[in-house]
């Protein structure tokens, strides 16, 4: 079987690079368009990995497009990290999918934590 054959017949969820943890409640994100230096506004992500979001809840969804740059403040109940991203795909037509782009190894860090405390607060 040859490997882009292979690839193909994964899931989608088989070739993220990091796992993905649904976000319930507890996280909100603050979106700037970065090539525009403006606001786009609030929205909640969906669910989250160290390697990206997805974003739900932006009243301007419809106006980000694949390919848009963007900066992010992701903001919980202990930390607030600015983030860069891109955004990779719309899924519907309220959400879509926001790769991280250029982490330092403390924002890495940093997800990393966000993501341990939304676990930790779901679990409990």
């Amino acid at each position: 079987m040859s490997v882009s054959h292979l690839e193909s017949s994964l899931s989608w969820q088989e070739r993220r690079k990091y796992p993905r943890y649904f976000v319930g409640s507890g996280l909100t994100l603050a979106i700037d368009d970065a090539s525009l230096q403006e606001s786009i506004g609030l929205a909640e992500p969906d669910d989250i990995s160290v390697g990206g979001v997805r974003v739900r809840n932006l009243p301007a969804c419809e106006n980000v497009r694949v390919g848009d740059h963007l900066d992010l403040l992701l903001v919980d109940c202990e930390d607030a990290l600015t983030l860069r991203g891109a955004v990779v795909h719309h899924a519907t037509t309220d959400t879509f999918g926001v790769e991280f782009r250029d982490l330092t190894t403390s924002q890495i860090v940093a997800v990393g934590s966000v993501i341990d405390r939304l676990h930790r607060y779901m679990g409990s």
